[in-house]
């Protein structure tokens, strides 16, 4: 049996609701009326499919758990007629497992964790009103954006291709209370993503708490948690909220989990179930209500198959993963967020430097960066701090990197990993008059490739065996 609301318009987007209990329908129901849409809504899987066949929908609600099919099935359906539907699921805790897969597949755009908050269903379905309103509006200005245009997304700074679709993935699943998993190299950036999962979320006026476990020993690490009573143990002169407290309905966000002791582990895991703590030396149950973000620079996997890490913690944690590139991968980025932290430093530091030297330049671009975006932003800082004049030069870099723990030991990378020398006559041995640099052979390569390709970029980066990603950073350096 379908149940359809009275608010018909065939000017508004159809929202969809499907739950098989009619209390639930009833209640969504209400909580999503006076929203800018049609809302039609069913108790039957398959007559909402029927409907669907029939009827565009922009925006579906459906249970997870349902009689005729589950709810990752129904929006797998729906995903086939209406790929550019916008699908969320009802789920609780228990089913994140299935969940996870199908929002990782791109079956499931967000999630709604039951019992859900009011205002925060309808601040979701809100999210997913604006993101139809603006695919409609800038389809063509994306189809025509070219490749390297630069985005500040809170603070990161990318035009990498891999970075807009990591941005893509943050819109869509911080409107859920799910837990989130970031991974990455140390230095790759994971609280700044754990920073733009909370700003974009429901949650954004509460505070994001962050705490590195690997600073801690097991016994602070407990108490900063959950906090304690003034007696709990020696040295509790008073007592101290912990962080569980102190993140409210906000974000609270653990970097480098798999430092945690087993102990700690299986304390985390409970408060994960059943959404609340008890404070060191008291038996008061909190209710914890914030969306928890953890993360690590070491494989969490491989800490479970060592035993390491708590297989069940894993996937309570692990519902929603996000993995974050190292720099050396991320083609333009680097010489983008050189020259925005060199233009962000001269200005905090009273300095005159606006840009790099052509030599400053390669080096940048060739070292491979072992500490990521941390690192290429303290060696700049270390720089405009040390030195003076309105261009970073090659022998300050390698100043700074020689400095730096390990020294300067990575090559600059050519196109083809090693030298080339250009002469005026091919049968004559070389003379210093015949040599040219190197960044400008590789420049006559390129600029030959694509131009034998009529432009196609990728085409020619195929036939000189690199990717995309290094032709236009080279490019960047010529500008």
């Amino acid at each position: 049996m379908s149940v359809q609301s009275q608010q018909n318009s065939n000017t508004l987007p159809t929202l969809l609701l499907l739950d098989d209990e009619e209390g639930i329908l009833s209640s969504l129901k209400r909580t999503l009326r006076g929203l800018e849409a049609n809302i039609v809504a069913f108790d039957s899987a398959l007559e909402a499919l029927q409907y669907s066949e029939q009827h565009p929908v922009e925006i579906v609600i459906s249970d997870q758990r349902m009689p005729e099919m589950d709810g990752c099935e129904f929006l797998t359906k729906i995903r086939k007629d209406w790929p550019h539907s916008q699908r969320i699921i009802l789920s609780a805790y228990q089913d994140f497992g299935k969940v996870s897969a199908a929002f990782n597949s791109g079956v499931v755009e967000r999630f709604i964790c039951k019992p859900w908050d009011n205002k925060e269903l309808r601040f979701i379905v809100n999210k997913a009103l604006e993101v139809l309103v603006t695919d409609s509006d800038s389809n063509d200005e994306r189809e025509n954006l070219l490749p390297g245009t630069p985005v500040n997304f809170h603070g990161i700074v990318a035009a990498d291709d891999s970075m807009n679709e990591l941005f893509t993935s943050i819109r869509h699943a911080a409107t859920t209370n799910a837990p989130i998993f970031i991974t990455g190299e140390t230095g790759t950036g994971k609280e700044l993503v754990a920073r733009a999962c909370h700003l974009e979320g429901f949650h954004q006026g509460e505070p994001f708490i962050g705490v590195n476990c690997a600073n801690f020993t097991e016994h602070l690490m407990e108490s900063q948690l959950f906090g304690h009573s003034k007696g709990a143990f020696t040295g509790a002169v008073s007592a101290q909220e912990g962080l569980f407290a102190a993140a409210k309905n906000g974000t609270l966000f653990l970097d480098e989990i798999t430092t945690l002791s087993k102990p700690l582990q299986a304390k985390l895991l409970r408060v994960i179930q059943e959404r609340e703590f008890t404070p060191l030396g008291t038996t008061k149950v909190q209710q914890f209500q914030a969306q928890i973000i953890s993360a690590s620079s070491t494989s969490i996997g491989e800490a479970v198959m060592a035993g390491e890490f708590r297989e069940d913690l894993y996937y309570r944690l692990n519902v929603i993963t996000f993995g974050l590139p190292p720099l050396r991968d991320r083609g333009g980025d680097i010489l983008l967020l050189a020259r925005f932290f060199l233009k962000k430093y001269a200005r905090l530091e009273g300095k005159h430097f606006h840009d790099f030297n052509r030599d400053a330049i390669q080096i940048i671009c060739g070292y491979d960066w072992p500490g990521n975006v941390r690192q290429l932003e303290n060696v700049i800082h270390g720089m405009v701090v040390l030195n003076t004049g309105k261009k970073i030069t090659s022998e300050m870099i390698i100043k700074a990197l020689s400095n730096m723990v390990g020294g300067f030991t990575a090559p600059v990378k050519t196109l083809q990993g090693e030298a080339v020398m250009a002469t005026q006559d091919s049968s004559e041995k070389p003379g210093q008059e015949g040599i040219l640099p190197l960044w400008q052979v590789e420049k006559q390569a390129i600029e030959q490739a694509i131009a034998y390709c009529q432009g196609n970029v990728p085409k020619a980066a195929a036939l000189l065996e690199v990717s995309p990603s290094t032709l236009y950073r080279k490019k960047q350096t010529w500008e």
